[in-house]
């Protein structure tokens, strides 16, 4: 398994070719780079030569780290920084972080220091972690960087002095935003120490090679330790412990009846002779079949423990088969103080027994679902079109699978829409939508009328029956099953437009109990008698909800002050260098088209009134540009700036689709009401040939001519 890391020697390569030649070289080598994998200009040069940074730079290539665009540009990479040997030409099994927000390092309405992170990239590259500190705190302060951010590229230009922060802390007690803000507060010091804690647990294993176990194992890809093997290093009267380290495999020499029983998840015991350690790993892949041993076989590992040591016991003598964990091989292993950490990482992600599938039932949560941290309450906000509905689905999967939201993000969107419906169907998830008329026996209890049988010669019987809402039976169903043991299974209530509708008149007296302080189970826990029941009602702590505010929308100042103590707030802003944007539609590159939109509605408007990447997910031919300015964007447009055609054409840069001219002579007859010389703007009619000529798209985000006035026109 050896090539899984061949991109390490290839980044280390490039990364010491850049600190060699520095800025200019870099600058020159960037714009050499024939295809971005689009013919329009890549993010990296929109904000100026001056700006590129070696880890924007890094950044904005493992943005690249896609199926489609593995094959076209790291190859032309290579070739222009002239990086020796062959670059992996599948990226199907490579673990490195790939961009979640945006294309490139820093943010483009922020300042930002890019000789501070050239002298923070040198000391990285040559690992020069003895005066990092200072560096890496002041990059940190810049805004628009981050820790997820920095972290990456650190991990990218140095895997093996570095870890992105997603790999830190292999337990189910992860903390991710706790240890996101415990290093913002504390720099340097709380980000080494955090290193150090999570290589403790991977004895002299490699920091590239963890970060894919953690990615593994955290991700639920794969669940350990159904099964222990044991394996002699010693093959045809040699020690091969280097190979099998070096390479991730274990082999053996002749033909061992059990050679195909390892699969994904159990454990390989790898010693010589009967009293020395040598590792510990994790089954990836097996190539030996049922039917016997042949030369080119090879047990696929995922080391967690490369320490050689003298055991404390005898191993049983075999050269390979499965053992025991009440057996003399394991309990000598487990005796052993060296490797006692990685039995406790099996333990904490050690499969069930009757588990058949590699990937963890989500019907089972036991201990892990208690110790996951998800927010109780949450609110995903931002402009309209950033994707917060379509993010629902992520964060249920992640809370109801136990699982990382950032995990699951990544991986496949059909695979996490079919989980999702998995639980619906299975009633762990609701879904529901506020507006302006939903109302406290909507979404609590009340009183309906219920029609009776017509009966002949007479009006229809109405009869009143309490009706349940759509949060007390999901809260009634988590009660049912909130356990203290392994029965515990989480709930999921999405409120879509959750601003639109009245909070207080919706919860009314129940917007207390939502507190995750005051949660059945916790020291402050509180219930209250509802009015029309008389019963007793209390939110137990596996309901978890889940809110999306559009900020565009007037009404959310009105919430802010009832929601803000009781959510936590994840806000979604637009990501123009989303990859599913097209870069070459014509010549059109849509990523910075609508990223200068932005820059322009934010200075006109505000942040608030952007517009959100996914109005240009579908964009991928000239003719579904047109629709989506001409039904979509224009239309944003005018809401966004109250019909004021003047900004709207400036937020276009005076493109040409907002027609200007003057009133016409002899429409009035003198009047001190009318202004002769204001312009009157319109939008071009549907079919003019102008919506799908691509010059006028490009020149929203050409730079703008001094002196460029708007157009006149006389149609």
């Amino acid at each position: 398994m050896k090539e899984t890391y061949s991109w390490v020697p290839w980044f280390r390569s490039l990364a010491k070719s850049i600190a060699e030649n520095g800025h200019t070289d870099l600058v020159e080598k960037v714009k050499q780079v024939s295809d971005w994998a689009g013919k329009a200009t890549p993010a990296l040069l929109r904000y100026g030569e001056e700006n590129i940074d070696p880890f924007s730079f890094f950044y904005f290539l493992a943005s690249k780290n896609t199926t489609n665009q593995w094959k076209i540009v790291y190859p032309n990479v290579s070739q222009v920084f002239g990086i020796e040997g062959k670059f992996p030409e599948s990226n199907e099994h490579f673990i490195f972080p790939v961009p979640a927000y945006g294309s490139v390092l820093f943010h483009q309405n922020y300042e930002f220091n890019p000789d501070l992170l050239w002298k923070l990239f040198q000391q990285a590259v040559s690992g020069q972690l003895e005066t990092i500190a200072g560096n890496f705190e002041d990059a940190l302060k810049m805004k628009g960087v981050g820790v997820h951010k920095l972290t990456q590229c650190l991990f990218l230009i140095n895997p093996k002095c570095f870890l992105p922060l997603e790999a830190l802390y292999p337990d189910y007690n992860y903390n991710y935003k706790g240890l996101k803000k415990k290093i913002e507060d504390n720099g340097w010091n709380a980000y080494s120490e955090a290193m150090a804690v999570t290589r403790s647990c991977f004895p002299e294993c490699e920091d590239y090679a963890l970060n894919r176990v953690l990615y593994h194992l955290r991700g639920g890809k794969i669940a350990v330790g159904k099964n222990f093997f044991q394996v002699s290093t010693e093959v045809d009267g040699l020690d091969h412990w280097q190979e099998f380290r070096d390479d991730h495999w274990v082999r053996v020499g002749e033909e061992y009846p059990d050679l195909a029983k390892p699969g994904r998840g159990d454990i390989i015991l790898a010693r010589s002779g009967r009293e020395n350690g040598k590792g510990i790993g994790i089954v990836w892949k097996n190539d030996f079949h049922p039917g016997g041993y042949y030369p080119e076989g090879r047990i696929h590992v995922l080391w967690i423990n490369k320490s050689e040591n003298t055991l404390r016991g005898r191993t049983e003598p075999i050269g390979f088969s499965p053992v025991s964990q009440e057996g003399e091989t394991c309990q000598a292993f487990y005796n052993t103080p060296a490797y006692r950490c990685s039995f406790e990482l099996i333990d904490k992600f050690k499969a069930t027994p009757d588990e058949s599938d590699p990937r963890p039932d989500s019907s089972y949560q036991g201990k892990e679902a208690e110790t996951m941290k998800h927010p109780l309450n949450q609110i995903l906000y931002g402009p309209p079109g950033t994707g917060k509905t379509w993010h629902t689905v992520s964060h249920a999967v992640a809370i109801l699978g136990n699982r990382d939201v950032e995990t699951v993000r990544r991986e496949n969107r059909d695979d996490t829409k079919r989980q999702f419906e998995k639980f619906r169907n299975s009633s762990q998830v609701e879904v529901v939508t506020f507006h302006q008329n939903y109302a406290y026996e909507d979404f609590i209890e009340g009183i309906r009328p219920v029609l009776g049988t017509k009966q002949s010669g007479s009006t229809d019987d109405i009869r009143y029956e309490l009706s349940e809402g759509i949060f007390k039976k999901i809260v009634s169903k988590a009660k049912e099953n909130r356990t203290q043991g392994r029965g515990t299974k989480p709930y999921v209530l999405i409120i879509d437009e959750i601003n639109r509708g009245n909070i207080a008149k919706i919860f009314g007296e129940l917007i207390t109990l939502i507190e995750p302080s005051k949660r059945l189970g916790k020291d402050d826990e509180a219930s209250l008698t509802l009015p029309y029941s008389r019963v007793s009602f209390g939110v137990p702590d596996n309901l978890y909800i889940i809110g999306t505010m559009n900020t565009a929308d007037r009404s959310t100042a009105l919430i802010d002050t009832a929601l803000r103590r009781r959510f936590e707030f994840v806000e979604m802003m637009p990501d123009p260098g989303n990859k599913n944007i097209k870069t070459d539609i014509e010549g059109i590159d849509c990523q910075q088209l609508l990223g200068t939109m932005n820059n322009r509605i934010h200075v006109l408007r505000d942040r608030e009134h952007q517009i959100g990447h996914t109005y240009f997910i579908e964009v991928d031919n000239m003719d579904s540009l047109v629709s989506t300015f001409q039904n979509k964007i224009i239309p944003l447009l005018q809401e966004y700036f109250y019909e004021d055609w003047k900004k709207i054409d400036l937020v276009l840069n005076r493109n040409g689709f907002i027609s200007g001219k003057k009133v016409m002579e002899g429409l009035f007859e003198n009047s001190d009401e009318v202004d002769t010389e204001r312009r009157i703007y319109e939008v071009l009619p549907a079919k003019d040939s102008r919506w799908h000529d691509p010059e006028c798209y490009i020149a929203i985000y050409r730079k703008p001519q001094t002196g460029n006035e708007p157009a006149d026109s006389t149609d």
